[in-house]
């Protein structure tokens, strides 16, 4: 596992953050979080990771309404193709 000092943690989940990169903010998620310096480096951190953390919650909103949208998709599919197999005789 890579170690960074807390600087080069907060600029790299900064980056994630504003690329929307979605691999990278949960790359630095679950590394070790490092020792800050100060309370307003660590005060620093818990806002870029409670940026981070609403990224991944509208990204999970977004995938279960496009589960939701598939669900409802094949539920219509398995009605409709039920109906034309019934008036094929």
């Amino acid at each position: 596992m890579e170690r960074y000092n807390s600087k080069e943690w907060i600029n790299n989940l900064k980056i994630a953050i504003i690329n929307n990169d979605l691999s990278k903010i949960e790359k630095y998620s679950n590394r070790k979080i490092p020792k800050f310096s100060s309370i307003e480096e660590a005060k620093e951190a818990l806002s870029f990771v409670e940026k981070a953390k609403n990224i991944l919650q509208q990204e999970k909103n977004k995938i279960k309404l496009q589960m939701n949208r598939l669900k409802q998709s094949n539920q219509y599919n398995i009605v409709y193709n039920s109906y034309m197999n019934e008036w094929k005789c």
